[in-house]
């Protein structure tokens, strides 16, 4: 890739300081622009900042909530080598799998031997695929049991907490944890994880070739499930425990990403 090719603005959910990635979506995307060898700089949004953000630039929102309403979130990508269907200079695009396509459209002959993002007519199986985990770990406990735990910025913490208490239809933050050490939530954390066995690591069928579901080749498919892994190590307290589920499937993996983790 040339060294005059326009950077890429990666717009990011901020954390608390030191500020750092946490949520599962903006890390698909991030992986996927670090596989793919994208010059990108991140614009990090503290999170009751961000509805307005994506206001501003004039990305519609790709999801909605359960009632219905926007779900104005990240991340989103501008590129500004390319020209959107408004003829506007630069393209946004604000869904971590049109991302990943976006990306893979441009860097359709890999260099250096990488494998492609999607190997040849994945596209539909990789969206069918991206639906799946993030049922797996929302529906099944493992947002629930991680989510209570995100690392918010202290000076916004309160606004934040209140605003998804509502949304959780509850009248307190307090009101959605499962204590550490509780039986509800070893009861919790047990059927995530058989959920996790039967729902995912049974995919996993070329484990003694490599870490991957392919076995030693990567795809996009690896990243999904990725993005959720990383969401669990900054604010699962039980990530270690995780990391050893099924024979150490997700520790395995998370560990063979970490070279497309940079935070530029």
């Amino acid at each position: 890739m040339g060294g005059l090719e326009p950077i890429m603005t990666f717009y990011d959910i901020a954390s608390g300081p030191p500020v750092r990635p946490f949520a599962p979506n903006p890390w698909k995307a991030r992986y996927a622009l670090n596989f793919t060898k994208t010059p990108y700089r991140t614009t990090w949004v503290p999170l009751p900042d961000v509805a307005a953000t994506r206001k501003k630039l004039g990305v519609p929102a790709s999801r909605k909530y359960p009632d219905g309403t926007d779900f104005l979130t990240l991340p989103i990508l501008y590129d500004p080598s390319t020209t959107s269907s408004t003829q506007q200079e630069g393209t946004f695009v604000g869904d971590s799998f049109d991302i990943a396509i976006h990306l893979h459209n441009k860097n359709s002959c890999p260099d250096g031997g990488r494998p492609p993002l999607f190997p040849p007519n994945t596209l539909a199986l990789h969206r069918t695929f991206n639906a799946h985990v993030d049922a797996l770990f929302s529906i099944n406990g493992g947002a629930q049991l991680a989510g209570y735990y995100m690392p918010f910025d202290p000076a916004t913490a309160e606004t934040t907490k209140a605003d998804m208490a509502r949304r959780a239809g509850v009248s307190r933050w307090e009101d959605l944890e499962l204590p550490p050490g509780s039986e509800e939530r070893k009861q919790k954390l047990a059927g995530f994880e058989a959920a996790l066995g039967s729902g995912l690591a049974a995919w996993f069928v070329r484990r003694d070739e490599g870490p991957f579901l392919e076995g030693r080749t990567p795809m996009y498919a690896d990243l999904i499930v990725g993005g959720w892994l990383q969401f669990m190590r900054n604010c699962l307290p039980e990530w270690e425990e995780l990391r050893g589920w099924h024979g150490g499937l997700w520790g395995n993996l998370h560990d063979a990403l970490e070279q497309w983790t940079e935070v530029s």
